[in-house]
């Protein structure tokens, strides 16, 4: 299995006092869109849940909600690539590496159509918390077995739906931007509900917003798109599918790093 080397550490191009003043009117910025922007999500849901189920609407409004705070962001970004393997995909289960609590911007950065897993305790944060209930994401309780049966009913009737979902199989972020550890959750269902994994390979992150840390710094990140991968190329065994494709992660996070 290939090793994920650490990357050189990029720098902004604002010094100290750039960054200070940069964080004193980004973070305000954000706690106060998260509360405005939350109005025309909840007008949306009302105007749309009754005829679509799917909250495709809603979702798109949320991708773009999530997105502008790295995409439209002065000095930051998200460079993708990797688009063109996702052509007739539907269904599937796109995994992604957890560096930083910004992951879930660039992957909202891609525009994709996906709904989230996310454990339950995030579905309660104010105004963004909130809008994950309304667009239909999956909730999950940690180590509470009814939450898990819950969870995976619910993720495989929208799989077989066509819809898909997003996951991070780390299930907590990276302390130094290597890959840990995937729980098989994600793989198992699948194999199970006949879907292929698209893995979405971040990195970055770490960089803009450091675990443990509140402060921002502003960078480009990168979100590599690789082909799908169907539990077929592992006999249908999760475990050999989970390792399949940490090990396809790896080898690309050690090519966007040797650039």
């Amino acid at each position: 299995m290939a090793a994920t080397e650490a990357r050189p550490r990029r720098s902004s191009r604002l010094g100290p006092l750039g960054l200070a003043v940069y964080n004193l009117f980004y973070w305000p910025y954000l706690i106060v869109t998260c509360a405005l922007l939350f109005v025309p999500a909840l007008l949306l849901f009302s105007l749309t849940a009754w005829w679509d189920p799917r909250r495709r609407w809603l979702r798109r409004y949320t991708t773009y909600w999530g997105a502008h705070y790295l995409t439209w962001a002065p000095f930051a970004g998200v460079r993708v690539q990797g688009r063109e393997h996702l052509r007739g995909v539907t269904g599937c289960i796109y995994v992604v590496n957890h560096q930083s609590m910004c992951d879930i911007l660039a992957v909202y950065g891609t525009y994709l159509d996906l709904a989230w897993v996310s454990k339950i305790e995030n579905f309660y944060a104010p105004f963004l918390g909130w809008n994950m209930w309304l667009n239909g994401y999956v909730a999950l309780r940690r180590g509470h077995l009814p939450s898990i049966r819950r969870m995976l009913r619910k993720s495989e009737k929208m799989l077989r739906g066509g819809q898909a979902l997003c996951v991070f199989p780390e299930g907590t972020r990276s302390p130094d931007g290597q890959l840990i550890a995937f729980y098989r959750g994600a793989f198992w269902l699948a194999a199970r509900a006949g879907v292929p994994i698209v893995p979405l390979v971040i990195d970055g992150t770490q960089e803009v917003i450091a675990k443990h840390r509140a402060r921002i710094v502003p960078l480009e990140v990168d979100v590599h798109i690789l082909p799908p991968i169907y539990a077929a190329e592992a006999h249908g065994d999760s475990h050999a599918l989970r390792d399949l494709v940490r090990s396809r992660m790896a080898e690309e996070l050690v090519r966007m790093r040797a650039r």
